[in-house]
């Protein structure tokens, strides 16, 4: 889970220009904004996100995930209550919508307030533009032959004769963009766009820069059909924008429903004013944890105690991930929207602008495919499951996950084939007998168990060192070379030692008469009855299995 995607963190200032005037407003605004343990100003989205507590104090998301932990609370940094945390952690504080609201209106009214003005004036413009026949009438249509504002009845009179009929003439709506004028030869229009890299002047030049100015020589397009070839781009663009938009608010649906499945919720009863409370996984995971302790509570009340701390803190984690994923899903939504927005400003400027946003749309388009990857990589790696299996092992310990870890000891004399069955068991090879100094360590799977297998050296100066393995085993393997008759009794002294520790009372026993397939080896009926087995092992689960190097049963059978 940690190693999620961060996609909402990188080119956020690029993708969202309003993220970071948070600062910017008024000096009596900022201590309202500011959160009171870090005295940073609150945010929209993010770590800075205002969250209250149930004393009515507001603490940025930042600082709450900071505080000290008491079970599943957090006491308030100014008045010490205590606010009680769902699995979802500070995830689930309600966010201070007030402040949120207070935070959005000023950052809007900064960032807007050039912006408004220009539109309540081009749009103020626009309602005054007035019929050039009739300075009383208003211009509804635009003539691009004479370049006249007409109003109908004007348009209709001026153009008569057979002669003007043919003059194409259009809504106001529909006014083709009118030449821009060089700035260097201001009587000639832009008509060519420099496709020099690096040019000092600019991308934009007339019929005498091109030929006799600053751009004598260099490389050029057409302005209209340089401009159309931006917007196509840009109209590629929009189309990933929105085919991504989909991809993205797909996903944060899916992320919705894996919480809703976790959390569970209240739903309303057809034809009844009754709510009824829909357990999600979360709870039936705790539920399967107390039916298993149910019989055993008043022994086993640590261990039930464990085992919910277990779950809980597998649930919090898992959702605090999912709502960090939510969050930069809601992120990046914002972001797409504020570019797609940007693309479709841009397509309607003029050929000039558009030609100037060219190198603005390439970051945008390459920070659009950044992410882009990073968030199929995202998708393909996780996988969005409300499950949450839980098993249990002999011991009341808690499992999360789909495979059961066992931990495992094989022990014996040395020189009795220890190391040869294990590399058997894992890689189902001979290996020549090695003596082994200290231990080895090895992995074995079999259906939904996971063995970890200590081998530990049989030397008799090692053979002390056996009792710091001890520790949560939960299976011994004794291996006895059953072709030394001479050793047995060796053999039946250290395991009488082993099966009076108290740390492997609860241990299954499995004992290997190795080496077989030598001729002379003692029968595993045999040795059973020379180490007095059934006695020495009474009450506890054991098995006597004979083997040899070649063929070591699979450690299923055994």
């Amino acid at each position: 889970m940690a190693a999620a995607v961060n996609i909402n963190k990188s080119n956020t200032a690029l993708m969202d220009p309003g993220a970071r005037q948070g600062r910017g407003v008024g000096g009596s605004a900022v201590k309202v904004l500011e959160c009171g343990v870090c005295e940073d100003v609150f945010s929209l989205q993010g770590d800075k996100v205002p969250r209250l507590l149930l004393c009515g104090h507001t603490v940025c998301h930042d600082c709450l995930t900071r505080l000290p932990l008491h079970g599943r609370a957090v006491r308030c940094p100014f008045d010490r209550q205590v606010t009680e945390l769902g699995d979802s952690g500070v995830w689930g504080l309600k966010k201070n919508f007030a402040l949120l609201e207070l935070l959005e209106r000023l950052q809007n009214g900064m960032s807007n307030q050039t912006g408004l003005s220009e539109d309540a004036l081009r749009g103020v413009g626009e309602c005054i533009i007035r019929c050039d026949e009739d300075e009383s009438h208003t211009a509804s249509m635009y003539c691009t032959v004479c370049a006249t504002h007409l109003c109908a009845d004007c348009s209709q009179l001026t153009h008569s004769t057979r002669t003007l009929a043919k003059h194409r003439r259009v809504p106001l709506a529909d006014k083709p963009h009118e030449k821009t004028l060089c700035l260097q030869h201001q009587v000639h229009a832009i008509e060519f766009v420099c496709l020099e890299e690096g040019c000092q002047p600019g991308p934009l030049m007339c019929c005498v820069c091109k030929e006799y100015g600053k751009h004598q020589g260099h490389k050029h397009a057409v302005l209209e059909s340089e401009a159309n070839q931006i917007r196509a781009s840009i109209l590629d663009m929009a189309h990933c924008i929105r085919t991504f938009t989909e991809e993205v608010s797909e996903y944060s649906r899916k992320l919705v429903g894996v919480v809703q499945q976790i959390e569970g919720g209240v739903e309303d009863r057809v034809g009844v004013d009754l709510t009824e409370h829909v357990p999600g996984t979360a709870e039936s995971a705790r539920s399967c944890v107390r039916a298993y302790f149910a019989d055993l509570h008043e022994t086993l009340c640590r261990q039930e105690e464990m085992a919910l701390s277990v779950v809980d803190a597998h649930v919090r984690e898992r959702l605090v991930w999912l709502r960090q994923q939510q969050e930069d899903m809601t992120t990046l939504l914002s972001q797409l929207s504020t570019a797609c927005l940007h693309c479709e400003k841009t397509l309607q400027q003029d050929d000039c602008r558009v030609v100037l946003t060219k190198q603005e749309i390439k970051r945008l388009l390459e920070t659009l495919q950044k992410q882009q990857q990073q968030f199929t990589d995202l998708a393909d790696h996780v996988q969005l499951d409300a499950g949450i299996p839980v098993t249990f092992t002999k011991d009341n310990r808690v499992h999360i996950g789909p495979k059961m870890e066992i931990r495992v000891v094989t022990l014996g004399l040395d020189g009795a084939g220890k190391t040869t069955i294990l590399f058997k068991l894992k890689q189902d090879e001979f290996m020549q007998p090695i003596p082994t100094i200290g231990f080895n360590v090895e992995t074995v799977e079999y259906k939904n168990l996971k063995f970890t297998i200590w081998d530990v050296g049989g030397k008799h100066k090692l053979r002390p060192l056996w009792k710091h393995y001890y520790l949560n085993t939960q299976a011994v393997v004794f291996v006895i070379d059953s072709c030394h008759r001479d050793r047995l009794m060796e053999a039946h002294s250290e395991l009488a030692k082993l099966l009076t520790e108290k740390e492997l009372r609860d241990a299954l026993l499995l004992i290997f008469a190795n080496k077989q397939d030598v001729p002379g080896a003692v029968s595993v009926e045999e040795m059973t009855e020379l180490l007095s087995l059934h006695k020495l092992c009474c009450g506890r689960s054991w098995h006597i299995q004979g083997s040899d190097a070649r063929s070591v049963p699979r450690i299923g059978k055994a």
